[in-house]
């Protein structure tokens, strides 16, 4: 008897027949194209923070190795390092790439701050020679903190320096 009654929908009009199956073929549409959008605008989420290269490690994102001239504009210690002596054009440049980390006071001295960077501070890692060989004796402040990634002697700094935060450096 279960038999029969589950063939019953066989005793339905043709027209109703026909009804259903379309509103089962539309459910069946939009399940799928619901399932597109989804993917397509999970693709369209990494797209747009592919076009953020610098941000891409805070996301999980891997480090691709960058050839010399673009890793000067990614890497903070590899700008520095190329630097001859500081110019004013060098320091603008930097801090369009990094952010307003180097301030030039009315005094000419410089204050060098990690607090103003506009990338990760995971990507300060170079060495303090670095900061001593570019700013010499101008360098009167400098703030690194939570900049884990510094390397180097504290006595490799200039002595013109009189506010000094290394909090959060090893």
């Amino acid at each position: 008897h279960d038999f029969i009654t589950m063939w019953g929908f066989v005793k339905l009009a043709p027209d109703k027949l026909l009804a259903i199956s379309k509103t089962m073929n539309g459910a069946s549409f939009g399940f799928g194209l619901s399932k597109l959008l989804m993917s397509a605008s999970a693709a369209g989420v990494v797209a747009v923070m592919q076009l953020f290269p610098d941000h891409w490690g805070l996301v999980g994102g891997r480090n691709v190795p960058l050839g010399g001239s673009v890793q000067m504009h990614a890497d903070p210690g590899a700008f520095l390092a190329s630097l001859s002596s500081l110019e004013d054009y060098a320091v603008n440049e930097f801090n369009v790439f990094f952010g307003p980390v180097i301030k030039k006071d009315e005094d000419g001295q410089y204050v060098f701050s990690a607090k103003e960077a506009t990338i990760s501070k995971e990507l300060f890692r170079f060495d303090l020679n670095i900061l001593a060989r570019v700013f010499e004796e101008k360098l009167k402040g400098l703030d690194l903190y939570e900049c884990s990634g510094m390397q180097g002697n504290i006595k490799d700094l200039p002595q013109s320096i009189t506010d000094l935060n290394l909090c959060g450096c090893k």
